[in-house]
């Protein structure tokens, strides 16, 4: 195939042609996105319970569920939460799972349960879909909630009719009506809270009476009595039990339209805002979908008053057009490297044929992504980056191999086949065993697994498109270059620098090639010594290890907590606090100037930003949520404003928690430090995490640090006495009674602008369910006495959590923290926590702390990648010995392997980085160049020694020959990779660990490919000399 290409006048060309279609088509149909697809493989069960404590909720709702699916098929793990009203329960399933079964089932599982309390809502169950941010908007002016709900419900239909997949409104509250009747006049009348609603109930209705046909004209009956307001309501009429007079509700009760209480509204400035958080699916492109959006938002502008502000943020878009303009402009400028070097070393039409190969490579590169359905994101990019060092070594070989072997006289057409021929063998071996390093990968389970997937499937393609370049196209391109060459003049007139090169490569190169082959030992014993320096940089923490890097985010997040049962009143003062922080902080840090703040909104009600399973809400909870303008417009760095604005923010009296930070932008989800607790008593696990988080403090780096149990409301704690069990009482019908007391008494639900309205019927003058208000209450026993609540119940009184999470079966804490990598690293603080606090914990309390969050990805993906490791080096093995014929020829090649951590770690050393599992995945890429160059030196020598020549002449003249392969594949590599490496974009922090790794690994690379593995053969070669029967059959290579 090969000779048929070279020789066919058109054949490369169509090739080339249809590799570069594919790219065109590969542009058009890739989806543009920041991380790869991935499945969560997640089912959630979610209760309401109107009224329930979170420990109520973890009794009755929690623990009668986990027992149901923890043992279903291909059940991972199972988490569940507890909240005021509501408990959800999410189940994880392995990889290998069938999921609509898995639905099917956890359907069946909720349905068996009979131990449900009679008054709480249907269980929910829903598949958890992995869906992309587009971006946020917020709608805010001078106008009621109600008002700005009409206008964000409008906006989601619209943008949900261009596609956009998925629109949640946050900050709408929900809409209720409540009916509130003083104790005193239910008692006058002789009423109930029920009786009162099963009125309001039974009167407000819709309901269709028939048909009738008059006049030849059918006629639909129906009867229109819904009441949709306060003022329907208050029309309906309501009969006293005592006297049988008749009133209407307006009479005896207050009724308000009004909001569900405990729920989260937004600010902005001194107007109510409503948020919009947009999703899309994976299968749509993310710079699409946000163009659809930008598009909307100016062609509605328009059409809304001048002080009606739709405002768009936090536009995840933004970071993939950076990255892809950042690798783009960046790669043209490799490109014009690559190419000058390649004009220094060779002839400038074989060295722009060379170059060639690089966009040919990767167009076809795109064209087989898009066939496989995938995208381009992180990950991919990351990949064709480090596919650049293959594509242009692979090129090299071949392009360089040809002009010599026609400046050594042959014809093109048989410089360009013997050269082809020639190199097949170790090039496609080269290829396999890079092939062979990234497979594994493969094999990487979880979240991190499916992040990391598309790194080896591109590399692979990449490979394959390479290969097809360089041994189907590039030759007949090589061919009719040559043959516009006069040969004489090729080989005479070679130039000044080739001329200077041709002299270093024959006399001063040689003589030290000799020279370290003489004393090979000693040559290997300083790359062993350069070895363990490196090694020594990494243990001793002066070159630390972060699992994934993550640039700078614009986005800033200010939460805290007050004291539970706090008026929603003060949470919201406090809220203006840190919006007035927020602009003071800004005016000091730009002298006065502003302009940094590009977007910021207030909640009440939530924190914001936290990624969690389970949102807690509250009105003691607040948020301020701002968006500084792109890092590369301003001076000021995100941790410079979180710093001024923590130290600006006066906490106010009732303030329990305060946490300001940045937001993760990159790697799996969770926090740097996730510390869990298991299984002891709720009290008990509070005390031990509040030893933990006091622990983790006092060592250098942690910031934000929390524990997810936080306090709640105070709890009243209700007990029957045997007075009120003798009057009839049950525990169910006092609980229901005190319930529709406080929380109001369901008389109807009905649907109202696309949403849910509720008519509450509850006691006026009843605040929130304190000693006092509820000592004052009265019963209604079964007999239709009113009797007070204290002389049937018992009240005490402690202190409830807001929220409570279980992990299999186990109550469980988390301690959570995020790490200032600028002092420290993740692994440190968790080494200094594993010898300090958790000591200390299981000696006092008899707990072990489990890490998990990133850790715990990080150890499930280290381990992981050491078992592809040993599948690697063992296909790696495999191939090379099939290649050579030889047991122990594929250790020497390998043996290069680790010295090219050597150069990475120096260059992170050196550039003040952290090696991270980007900076791993380069190594692999690195590998596959090296190996690659280290198989042809191994080749050529093997040739020239069955040729008769000595084993010492036979590796001079062959690492003569790969020298300037060698430096062409490392320079242009470098060349290709430099301007990443000064690139100051904040997004360039992703891909700067792996153009470190690859460069200052490639700069090692010619001392071990030229000088280390030609060491390795002759010490090779000398251990067989000892072996008895292979002095004589080897001397004649000695």
């Amino acid at each position: 195939m090969i000779s048929f290409f070279a020789r066919h006048p058109v054949a490369g060309n169509l090739l080339m042609l249809l590799m570069l279609m594919m790219g065109v088509y590969g542009l058009t149909k890739l989806n543009r996105q920041v991380m790869p697809n991935f499945q969560l493989r997640t089912i959630s069960i979610s209760v309401q319970w109107p009224g329930a404590s979170p420990t109520d909720i973890e009794a009755n709702i929690l623990t009668a569920i986990e027992p149901e699916v923890r043992f279903l098929d291909h059940v991972s793990r199972v988490s569940s939460t507890a909240n005021d009203s509501r408990g959800q329960v999410n189940i994880v399933f392995d990889e290998s799972v069938d999921f609509a079964r898995a639905l099917t089932d956890v359907q069946a599982a909720v349905a068996r349960i009979t131990t449900f309390p009679t008054d709480i809502e249907q269980p929910v169950v829903t598949e958890i879909a992995a869906t992309d941010l587009v971006c946020q908007i917020e709608i805010s002016g001078p106008y009621s909630e109600q008002a700005l709900k009409f206008i964000a419900k409008r906006v989601r239909d619209d943008l949900l009719d261009l596609g956009i997949s998925s629109i949640t409104l946050r900050g709408a509250r929900d809409e209720e009506i409540w009916v509130e009747i003083p104790g005193d006049t239910l008692r006058r009348l002789d009423l109930t809270l029920d009786d009162v609603a099963t009125r309001i109930g039974q009167s407000s209705l819709d309901l269709p009476s028939g048909s009738v046909n008059s006049g030849g004209m059918a006629r639909q009956i129906r009867s229109k009595a819904l009441a949709r307001t306060a003022q329907d309501i208050g029309r309906i009429e309501v009969v006293a039990a005592a006297s049988g007079e008749k009133l209407h509700i307006r009479d005896i009760a207050h009724i308000r339209e009004t909001f569900k209480g405990n729920s989260i509204s937004h600010l902005q400035g001194e107007n109510h805002s409503i948020g919009m958080t947009l999703y899309r699916i994976r299968s749509a492109d993310s710079i699409e979908a946000q163009r659809t959006v930008t598009k909307y938002i100016e062609d509605i502008v328009d059409e809304l008053p001048p002080n009606l502000h739709i405002k768009m943020f936090d536009v995840f878009s933004d970071q993939t057009t950076q990255r892809v303009r950042m690798l783009v402009t960046n790669g043209m400028g490799g490109l014009a490297l690559v190419l000058a070097v390649l004009f220094f070393f060779l002839n400038g039409r074989v060295a722009f044929w060379v170059a060639m190969g690089i966009p040919i490579a990767v167009f076809a590169t795109l064209g087989g992504m898009a066939i496989l359905g995938m995208s381009l994101n992180l990950m991919s990019m990351f990949a064709i980056v480090m596919g650049l060092g293959i594509i242009v070594d692979d090129a090299i070989v071949i392009g360089e191999h040809t002009e010599m072997l026609h400046r050594h006289g042959m014809s093109p057409e048989e410089a360009t086949m013997k050269a082809a021929n020639v190199m097949f063998a170790p090039v496609m071996a080269a290829s396999l065993t890079t092939i062979a390093a990234f497979m594994p990968m493969l094999t990487i389970g979880k979240e991190i697994g499916q992040i990391l997937r598309d790194l080896p499937v591109t590399v692979i393609l990449v490979i394959i498109a390479s290969l097809a370049e360089c041994f189907l196209v590039l030759p007949m391109h090589l061919k009719k270059a040559l043959h516009r060459l006069n040969r004489r003049s090729s080989r005479q007139d070679l130039g000044t620098f080739r001329e200077g090169f041709i002299r270093f490569r024959d006399h001063r190169f040689a003589n030290a090639v000799r020279l370290s082959f003489e004393h090979r030992y000693s040559t290997v014993l300083t790359a062993v010594c350069a070895f363990l320096i490196a090694l020594g940089l990494l243990t001793s923490g002066r070159v630390g290890f972060e699992f994934f890097p993550s640039p700078e985010s614009a986005i800033i997040y200010g939460n805290f907590a007050m004291t539970p049962g706090t008026p929603r009143d003060r949470t919201q003062a406090m809220v203006d606090e840190m919006a007035r922080a927020a602009q003071v902080a800004e005016q000091q840090l730009t002298d006065g100037k502003g302009g940094i703040i590009f977007f910021q909104f207030g909640a009440v009600g939530t924190n914001e930003g936290r990624q969690s399973e389970a949102v807690v809400i509250g009105d003691h909870l607040g948020s301020y949520t701002l968006e500084l303008i792109p890092g590369d417009h301003r001076k000021i760095r995100t941790r410079d404003f979180v710093d001024a604005w923590k130290e600006e923010v006066r906490q106010q009296a009732g303030v329990e928690n305060l946490q300001i930070y940045s937001r993760n932008t990159a790697g799996p989800p969770g926090r740097d430090i996730d510390l869990r607790l298991y299984g002891a008593p709720l009290d008990v696990l509070k005390e031990v995490a509040l030893v933990v988080r006091e622990g983790i403090e006092k060592i250098p780096g942690p910031m934000s640090v929390e524990d997810n149990l936080p306090y709640g409301k105070q709890e009243i704690i209700m007990k029957m006495k045997p007075a009120g069990l003798a009057m009839g009482f049950s525990t169910q019908s006092v609980a229901r009674q005190v319930r529709n007391a406080f929380e109001g008494a369901v008389a109807k639900r009905f649907p109202h602008n696309q949403e849910e309205v509720i008519v509450r019927v509850k006691m006026s003058a009843v605040g929130q369910p304190g000693l006092e208000s509820i000592r004052e209450l009265y019963l209604r026993s079964p007999a239709g006495d009113e009797v007070p609540l204290t002389e049937v119940v018992s009240l005490t009184t402690k202190i409830g959590y807001a929220q409570i999470r279980r992990e299999d079966g186990l109550r469980q804490v988390s301690v959570t923290a995020d790490v200032d990598k600028n002092i420290t690293t993740t692994n440190a603080i968790i080494a200094t926590a594993a010898q300090t606090v958790a000591p200390q914990v299981k000696e006092k309390y008899g707990i072990d702390i489990g890490f998990k969050g990133k850790a715990d990805e990080q150890q499930a993906a280290v381990a992981d990648t050491l078992i592809a490791l040993v599948i690697a080096i063992v296909t790696i093995y495999v191939i090379l010995a099939w290649v050579f014929a030889s047991y122990t020829t594929p250790f020497i090649v390998m043996s290069i392997i680790p010295f090219g951590f050597v150069g990475a770690v120096f260059g992170h050393w050196v550039m003040g980085f952290h090696v991270n599992m980007t900076s791993l995945q380069a190594l692999l890429g690195l590998a596959g160049v090296m190996i690659n160059d280290a198989i042809i030196l191994v080749a050529s020598v093997k040739r020239r020694i069955d040729d008769g020549n000595t084993l010492s002449a036979a590796i001079v003249s062959g690492a003569q020959e790969r020298l300037r392969p060698v430096i062409l594949t490392t320079l242009t590599t470098i060349g290709g990779l430099t301007p990443l490496l000064f690139e100051r974009s904040f997004q360039a922090e992703l891909v700067q660990p792996l153009a470190i790794t690859l460069i200052f690994g490639l700069l090692f690379s010619p001392l071990l490919v030229l000088f280390f593995v030609p060491s390795m053969l002759g010490i090779g070669h000398d251990l067989r000399m000892r072996k008895p029967g292979f002095a004589v059959s080897e001397q004649g290579s000695s």
